[in-house]
């Protein structure tokens, strides 16, 4: 069995609280260097920057996972991950259909460009994508799974936009695969408040916005191929295979 060092909560430039520098160069490579073996891209309600990532990470070896990270409707972040392209793009069209048609201010909020590997601009997201989707949890969970994706609740620990922050608990009957954090003292804080929460597989991510923060939180995947359905079977516990933050 093998171990992979992976950090799957990453965005670009395509968020507009992301920076304009993370294009796709500068996230391999950046990744690469950090010592990570996959990331997973997952913009603000956008699947759009994926593609891009995925091919030059695949010329230059590093495993791309394709995401987003989903505001429902009760204002929680949620992170959705995809095994293909296929999934990733019926995703995109189910986003496209539940974002509000809000126009994005990019003086206010920033840019929403998504970019080719070479970094020149392919189109510019109109509306604002952190905006909450018309969708619950559970009907954006129940999307994801039809779709053969992972739903994860992201950075549960944080006081805003995360299921607990928003909800008070989270649902036993919402169908999670896994939880993340991002600050460990600061979850540990909330594990002991929260003690049904040592039911879930969890793990750490970044959220990188900045070049920086990429692989300053990553999680330890271990199993056989880096693969989806190989980090699927860990979510499940199958086989041996694990995700977890050591």
């Amino acid at each position: 069995m093998n171990e992979y060092r992976v950090d799957l909560h990453i965005h670009t430039c395509l968020s507009p609280c992301g920076s304009l520098e993370m294009s796709p160069e500068r996230i391999v490579d950046t990744a690469l260097a950090q010592g990570l073996d996959a990331i997973a891209i997952t913009d603000h309600n956008s699947t759009l920057q994926c593609p891009a990532i995925q091919a030059l990470g695949k010329e230059r070896g590093l495993t791309v996972f394709a995401g987003a990270e989903v505001t429902t409707r009760e204002e929680a972040h949620c992170v959705a991950l995809f095994a293909d392209d296929e999934a990733r793009a019926a995703f995109q069209e189910y986003l496209d259909a539940h974002l509000p048609s809000v126009p994005n201010d990019p003086e206010r909020f920033g840019d929403q460009v998504w970019v080719n590997s070479q970094g020149e601009i392919l189109g510019e997201a109109p509306y604002l994508l952190i905006s909450a989707l018309d969708q619950r949890v559970e009907q954006i969970a129940a999307e994801v799974r039809r779709l053969g994706g992972l739903f994860v609740a992201a950075h549960v620990e944080r006081p805003s936009f995360s299921l607990i922050s928003q909800l008070g608990f989270i649902d036993p009957s919402l169908p999670l695969d896994a939880i993340e954090y991002n600050d460990r003292g600061r979850y540990e804080q909330l594990a002991a408040l929260h003690t049904y929460l040592s039911r879930y597989v969890r793990y750490a991510a970044s959220d990188a916005h900045y070049p920086g923060q990429i692989g300053t939180k990553y999680a330890l995947l271990k199993a056989d191929a880096l693969t989806f359905s190989h980090l699927a079977m860990a979510f499940r516990g199958e086989n041996g295979y694990t995700i977890q933050t050591t």
